[in-house]
């Protein structure tokens, strides 16, 4: 199965939960440095500190599924922190049973492979 990138942004993060969002965040990424499938795992904050967009790539839509079972007591505090994520999805083909799953059952965006010059 061909690589699968993501965009996940966690919209609304008020002042006093800034702190404990990147302590928490800190800690999870503990966890992702160790999962072989994720193979980027950035997080960006916006000038303000009042948003985070987090740049993924995995190996296969199937290793989301991996982050997400080995991380969900970290996602949902994030997400308590930091509002609920909005999420865009960019599979480089459209093939397989993880990623079927994701369109029907996720309140992601997914953006089809049309062209480019980047590795397939």
């Amino acid at each position: 199965m061909a690589k699968m990138f993501a965009v996940a942004i966690f919209p609304k993060i008020a002042p006093e939960n800034l702190e404990q969002f990147k302590k928490v965040a800190e800690e999870m990424l503990v966890n992702v440095n160790e999962q072989d499938s994720i193979l980027r795992y950035d997080m960006f904050f916006t000038q303000d500190n009042s948003s985070c967009a987090v740049l993924e790539e995995y190996s296969s839509p199937e290793g989301v599924f991996e982050h997400i079972k080995k991380n969900s007591k970290y996602l949902e505090q994030l997400t308590a922190l930091g509002g609920k994520i909005e999420g865009s999805i960019f599979p480089m083909n459209d093939n397989g049973e993880a990623l079927d799953e994701i369109k029907r059952n996720w309140d992601a965006r997914v953006h089809g492979y049309f062209s480019g010059k980047g590795a397939r």
